[in-house]
């Protein structure tokens, strides 16, 4: 069974991957995560394999099934650094767009990003680059929103105008993002992430005000 996923992995055959799931009585089907998760003898998982060799709709659909998209080998590679050391950007999005860990580092100290640049895989680096600020941003959108909605957090200090303008700047800069997210250069996002810092700081200061 094992050997049979790593072959459909190395091929990116997905029709074959789906046919396994086909008989509900499989471990595929009863326990998928289990099943999809097993290593090789070189401690490689399907997910590594499809993503070193670029196989962008097989790590699709590993990931869909269940696949352990952070897991990490011995030597703490996942499949985020396999797909970014042999140069696959398109398989850098798949994994990121699924919630790929950007941080995660191997036994070398390296993130996926440093492990695509001792490889000089350019398009990978500008990739993982480019996704680690947008992520930055989004963190402080995220944060902000989830601060504004929480009474707990903002301790009553937030007044209407705040919560109004709070959330409206979040969303201009959310709305930026997706309209420039395939074009937009690092500088271009960190600059913006600076500029939602700056109008948010009015608001947020007041979280650091003692109680009087």
């Amino acid at each position: 069974m094992g050997k049979e996923l790593f072959e459909i992995a190395a091929k990116g055959e997905v029709d074959r991957l789906r046919e396994l799931f086909d008989d509900p009585e499989s471990v595929y089907a009863t326990d998928p995560a289990q099943a999809l998760n097993k290593r090789d003898k070189d401690g490689k998982s399907a997910l590594d394999i499809a993503a070193m060799l670029g196989r962008k709709e097989l790590v699709r659909e590993l990931v869909e099934r269940g696949a352990e998209i952070n897991s990490q080998t011995k030597k703490g590679y996942t499949a985020l650094h396999r797909a970014a050391s042999w140069g696959h950007p398109e398989c850098l999005r798949v994994l990121v767009a699924n919630g790929a860990d950007l941080q995660l580092r191997n036994a070398h100290g390296e993130r996926a990003r440093e492990a695509a640049a001792r490889y000089q895989k350019d398009s990978c680096v500008d990739y993982l680059d480019r996704a680690e600020a947008q992520k930055a941003l989004l963190c402080v959108i995220t944060a902000t929103k989830d601060t504004i909605s929480d009474p707990e957090k903002h301790m009553g200090r937030f007044t209407r105008e705040d919560k109004l303008s709070g959330n409206r700047f979040c969303d201009e800069k959310n709305d930026w993002l997706e309209s420039h997210k395939e074009q937009a250069t690092v500088e271009e996002i960190y600059k913006q992430k600076q500029e939602l810092e700056e109008l948010l700081k009015p608001m947020l200061s007041k979280l650091e005000e003692t109680g009087k």
